[in-house]
C-alpha cells in the first residue's frame, strides 16, 4: 500500500511541475505538420536574486533581455521550421518570463538563473492552449554542465556568458511550446 501511495505521489508531483494549463481547443483543427508560430509578445520580468547589485549597469537590463530572447525564440522557431512569414496564417504566441539573476557574492559573477515561463497559444483572437513551467534553472548535459559549474565556482561565469543562459531557456521555451499539443 506505502509503495502504491509513493507512485501515485510521484507522478502527481512530477506533472505538477510543467504541464500545459488547458488543453487545446477541439474546435482548432491543425494538423500537426503545418502548424507554425509567430511570437505576439515576449515579456520578461527580471527580478535580481541573492547578491545582485541593481546599480551595476554591465548586465542587460530587461529591455535588452526582451530583445534577446526574441531574438533566440525566433532563432530556434526558425531552426526547426515553425516561425511563420509575415504572410502565413499562424498561430499566436504570447510568452510571459520569469527570470531571476542570480549573482555569486561580491556581484561580479553570475549564477544559473532562476527561471518560469508561461504562454498563450491564440488563432484568430481565439485562445487555443496556454502553458506554464515554474521555477526550473539552465541544464546544458552533464559534461557542459559540469564546465559551466567549474566557471561559476571560479566566479568568470559572467555578463558575456548570460547569452548562453538566454538561449538554454530560449530552446526550452520552444520545446514546450512543441509539447503543448499543437
Amino acid at each position: 500500500m506505502k509503495a502504491i501511495v509513493a507512485i501515485a505521489l510521484t507522478i502527481f508531483l512530477s506533472a505538477c511541475s510543467s504541464s500545459p494549463s488547458s488543453p487545446p481547443s477541439k474546435s482548432m483543427q491543425v494538423e500537426k505538420e503545418s502548424v507554425i508560430y509567430r511570437l505576439s509578445e515576449v515579456n520578461v520580468n527580471l527580478t535580481l536574486g541573492h547578491g545582485a547589485n541593481p546599480e551595476d549597469d554591465k548586465f542587460a537590463d530587461q529591455k535588452e533581455l526582451e530583445m534577446q530572447f526574441r531574438e533566440y525564440l525566433e532563432e530556434t522557431l526558425q531552426e526547426n521550421g515553425l516561425l511563420a512569414q509575415e504572410d502565413q496564417d499562424a498561430l499566436e504566441v504570447a510568452i510571459n518570463i520569469d527570470y531571476e539573476r542570480m549573482v555569486n557574492i561580491g556581484g561580479k559573477a553570475l549564477n544559473k538563473p532562476r527561471v518560469s515561463h508561461n504562454f498563450i497559444i491564440s488563432h484568430n483572437g481565439e485562445e487555443v492552449s496556454t502553458f506554464t513551467s515554474k521555477r526550473y534553472t539552465t541544464s546544458y548535459g552533464y559534461f557542459k554542465n559540469l564546465a559551466v559549474a567549474a566557471e561559476i565556482a571560479s566566479f568568470s561565469w559572467d555578463e558575456e556568458d548570460e547569452p548562453r543562459d538566454i538561449k538554454q531557456v530560449s530552446q526550452v521555451i520552444i520545446d514546450d511550446l512543441i509539447k503543448a499539443g499543437l
